[in-house]
């Protein structure tokens, strides 16, 4: 409320909650003449205008009282609906003057310069959650849905992308394996060389125990984040996801081929026949168990399984 000092006349402003029902003793800063502050009682007509919370300046009595004039701001709550009052009318007035159309979205303004940009955006709000902002007679067309609905991925989709999720880790756990063992043997290849014996170069220890782990470890996150986005249904990595299991395909061929030319230069020259069939029978079958999955993998981008469920991804 505000108070204004019968002296000096000096004004200003006090929460009505500080003001007690008998009245607030007060010093003038000013003249230092002593008044009593007596809280205002609202008149009939002014019951109806009262708030416990200022539209303008968001000032709140936290509790059941209200007032009529805001105590920070000074608003006044009847000159305020009033004012919001007559800009209904006018508005109502106008729309009563156009003939009502087919629209798909109501809105409704202000006269301008009658209320600031907040109050009208809280003005708005109120409305629309009283159902105010709704014009007689005009009917709304709700706009058409054209997003795609949600499809949960089917039986084959969830197989292949969780199988390679699965084989992608795998991959990862394999190459921190052959990294592992990598730095074991730069190891034993140091000590040799410290104790002036023959030991294989740096380079071709990176060629025959570093290059490819950590190919794969590149290969396998990326292999996973395709496969994720293949169980969204995403049409785009269907086409990676195969092409990353031919690339898969190749990246092992190479490290196989790789580790058969460094299993021959270590063999002596007279090493038996048997010895180089067990070698590379053995190749071959390793080579195998890490390529089946991704060929398996390639060849259900053409299967007729795939053509079934090809038109779910967007």
């Amino acid at each position: 409320m505000k108070i204004e000092c019968p002296g000096c006349k000096l004004s200003g402003n006090i929460d009505d909650a500080n003001v007690p029902a008998t009245g607030l003793a007060m010093t003038c800063p000013r003249c230092k003449h002593k008044f009593i502050v007596e809280k205002s009682v609202p008149q009939a007509s002014e019951a109806v205008a009262m708030l416990d919370t200022c539209p303008k300046c968001q000032y709140s009595t936290f509790s059941e009282e209200k007032f009529s004039v805001c105590p920070k701001c000074g608003l006044v709550v009847a000159d305020y609906q009033q004012q919001q009052l007559a800009a209904r009318k006018a508005e109502a007035a106008r729309h009563k003057q156009v003939q009502p159309q087919r629209k798909t979205q109501v809105q409704d303004e202000l006269p301008v310069g009658s209320l600031s940009e907040e109050e009208r955006r809280r003005d708005e709000e109120m409305r629309r959650k009283h159902g105010l902002d709704k014009i007689p007679g005009v009917v709304e067309v709700a706009e058409p849905d054209n997003a795609r609905p949600q499809v949960e991925a089917p039986l084959p989709v969830f197989i292949v992308g969780w199988g390679t999720v699965a084989l992608a880790i795998a991959f990862a756990i394999y190459s921190g394996y052959g990294i592992s063992e990598y730095l074991d043997k730069a190891k034993e290849a140091k000590a040799a060389l410290e104790a002036l014996e023959n030991a294989q170069s740096p380079i071709a220890l990176i060629f025959q125990f570093l290059l490819f782990p950590v190919l794969t470890m590149v290969y396998a996150p990326i292999m996973l984040f395709f496969a994720i986005q293949f169980m969204a249904l995403k049409r785009n990595y269907t086409v990676l996801l195969k092409k990353g299991a031919w690339a898969g395909v190749a990246l092992f061929v190479l490290m196989k081929v790789n580790d058969l030319f460094f299993w021959f230069s270590r063999s002596s020259s007279d090493v038996s026949l048997s010895y180089s069939a067990a070698g590379l029978v053995g190749d071959i079958f390793m080579g195998a168990l890490l390529i089946a999955p991704l060929l398996a993998l390639a060849e259900f981008f053409s299967s007729s399984i795939f053509e079934k469920i090809e038109d779910l991804f967007a």
